[in-house]
């Protein structure tokens, strides 16, 4: 049965340094580590965001042209599940993924949600009704059940990758519904 969760973020100590401490690779280690405490608590998670997570602890902004093939090569060598979904990298921590999580407070955007998580919410939604849904009836809970105000382009985009998985199916009326239907 699949489940809903609010959204943990990763508790990361702030550190002070500087872009030619990570490029230099004295900052290798730190990096890795946090990288693999994010895994483990936001996972399944975007690469952006892995990434966004990480650099913000270390009191950067963002990982700029040169900081990102230094976290891409440690991102790389992590002892983690990795997947692409939609040509994004998704860093997996091992345990269980039969959940779906809220965004609320603005933990985290519709476009760093992974699809496969997006693909739990609508067969989640789809699970507690007792008949199919339209396409619109779908988006609104969809949106409703992930926390956020109102269907914007970002989450429709989300909603429509979602909707045509593989793992939800329409009838031949254009209605949604799980494939274990």
């Amino acid at each position: 049965m699949i489940e809903k969760r609010k959204y943990r973020i990763a508790e990361l100590t702030e550190i002070k340094t500087d872009p030619e401490a990570i490029i230099s690779g004295a900052m290798d280690e730190e990096i890795r580590n946090r990288m693999m405490i994010t895994i483990e608590t936001e996972g399944p998670i975007l690469e952006p965001l892995l990434f966004k997570r990480v650099i913000n602890s270390m009191s950067l902004k963002k990982v700029g042209s040169r900081i990102e093939p230094v976290f891409r090569r440690i991102a790389s060598s992590l002892s983690c599940t990795m997947t692409t979904e939609d040509g994004s990298c998704v860093f997996h921590n091992g345990k269980d993924e039969n959940f779906f999580r809220t965004a609320e407070n603005s933990d985290r955007y519709s476009y760093q949600i992974p699809i496969s998580e997006a693909v739990k919410c609508l067969q989640y939604i789809i699970s507690k009704t007792a008949h199919s849904m339209t396409k619109k009836e779908l988006g609104n809970r969809f949106r409703d059940e992930l926390g956020y105000e109102r269907m914007g382009s970002q989450v429709d985009i989300l909603f429509t990758k979602a909707a045509s998985s593989a793992e939800i199916e329409r009838y031949g009326n254009g209605r949604y519904k799980p494939v274990e239907y």
